[in-house]
């Protein structure tokens, strides 16, 4: 693993859980990680990570800060810190010895496919050049042929172990899974308008991909308090947050979302683990679909 990532992560780590840290702090926490320690490096990573965009603030007498809520995509940096971090050791423990990788167990579901095309169009994405593609669309099943599409890309985003390419198209927005993608090209068109941050925008208060015709609102759920741990290590959304109750019976979170297909399934996996407080529509949703369920198993 870069020595350079894993000296990121301890800092931002200790930033992220400490209001004040100081150098000692960090020196002995990277040589409990065995990287070793200078106040020149240290000097180094700081400067790296605030030109990148962390908002991390130095008072030499006392230590440094960071203003989470200031750093624009702190998440998503870190996230993706820890990404590299994780292929450096994977890609070690391959080269090491060719044995090693029996003891890694993979997720069968995770899709590695068309990665090929990743590059491509992250470049198309940069340059403002549009795409054309064949697609093979899961929704449109009466479809015997993939359909040829032409976008302007504006964003690839990660889901659920898949990646997308989110591009406009006269209708709008649309999501086009890079799995089901095949014949790309990049074509030769003039640059057009960057929509990244509005595609990001569209995305933010959805859960999962599919875009809805649902303003974004209030949704306040109430589960079972066995799901709380879970519930806390993987959010349901971003916005995600408790509301206190009298109750230890119950963990109750308020989300700001749209409602869409995605989050209904999401919803409908808990079963009686969850109750649907408001929106009244979502509820009646729910309500509806748990009754068409039990018909179901009544025939």
């Amino acid at each position: 693993m870069s020595k350079d990532i894993r000296r990121y992560l301890v800092i931002l780590e200790l930033l992220e859980n400490e209001d004040l840290v100081t150098t000692k702090q960090i020196e002995l926490e990277q040589r409990k990680q065995g990287l070793g320690f200078s106040t020149s490096t240290l000097s180094r990573d700081y400067i790296f990570l605030v030109d990148i965009g962390f908002k991390i603030h130095l008072d030499n007498s006392k230590g440094y800060s960071l203003e989470i809520e200031n750093t624009e995509e702190f998440a998503f940096l870190t996230n993706l810190f820890k990404r590299i971090a994780l292929s450096n050791l994977l890609n070690k423990s391959i080269t090491l010895k060719k044995e090693t990788h029996k003891y890694l167990a993979l997720d069968d579901t995770s899709l590695v496919k068309n990665f090929q095309y990743f590059d491509i169009i992250l470049e198309a994405i940069k340059n403002r050049k549009e795409i054309s593609f064949q697609h093979h669309s899961f929704y449109h099943t009466d479809r015997k042929e993939p359909k040829t599409h032409t976008i302007k890309p504006h964003l690839l985003k990660e889901y659920q172990n898949r990646w997308y390419v989110v591009g406009e198209v006269e209708e709008g927005f649309r999501v086009f899974g890079l799995d089901r993608v095949a014949y790309l090209k990049v074509l030769d068109n003039k640059p057009f308008k960057n929509k990244t941050e509005e595609a990001n925008q569209k995305l933010s208060h959805t859960v999962g991909l599919n875009f809805s015709d649902h303003d974004p609102t209030k949704m306040v759920l109430r589960f079972d308090s066995s799901q709380k741990p879970y519930l806390e290590s993987l959010k349901l959304h971003r916005s995600q947050k408790e509301v206190v109750e009298d109750s230890s019976d119950f963990y109750t979170i308020q989300l700001f979302v749209s409602y869409n297909f995605e989050l209904k399934q999401q919803l409908l996996k808990y079963g009686s683990l969850v109750e649907v407080v408001e929106p009244g529509f979502v509820r009646e949703d729910i309500q509806n679909e748990i009754e068409k369920a039990l018909k179901v198993y009544k025939k």
